[in-house]
């Protein structure tokens, strides 16, 4: 008997405790005026955070792309070619990574594809 009036006696707490805690509503036009304020310089604090991420996003957009810009320049002067080249490739893949990401939040897509030309003969041979 113990086991059942346990559940029971939180369930009916529970009720109890969210029929108390309704009360009544506030009439419309009763708010007070110090909540008012306090709640309007909130969204303005709130409003200029966004208005700074955006402005971060849109940064980052920027350099994600001016990044992508500077390896393709990179690998077309040569980058990967010499000693180890796999590895300066593996380097610029994961920067290209970064960089898509980067740009993500500006909704730019993916202008290397699966990557440069020169790539593709490398692993083709």
């Amino acid at each position: 008997m113990h086991s059942i009036q346990t559940p029971l006696m939180c369930a009916g707490g529970a009720v109890l405790a969210s029929l108390l805690s309704l009360g009544s509503p506030a009439p419309l036009g009763a708010e007070d005026p110090k909540d008012v304020a306090a709640l309007r310089k909130q969204v303005a604090e709130l409003e200029a955070k966004v208005t700074a991420c955006e402005s971060f996003m849109k940064q980052q957009a920027t350099a994600g792309a001016a990044l992508a810009d500077a390896l393709a320049r990179s690998e077309a002067e040569g980058f990967t070619a010499g000693i180890n080249p796999r590895s300066r490739e593996i380097l610029l893949d994961g920067l290209r990574s970064q960089a898509k990401a980067m740009r993500a939040g500006a909704g730019a897509e993916d202008e290397d594809g699966k990557g440069s030309s020169r790539r593709a003969r490398r692993r083709d041979r």
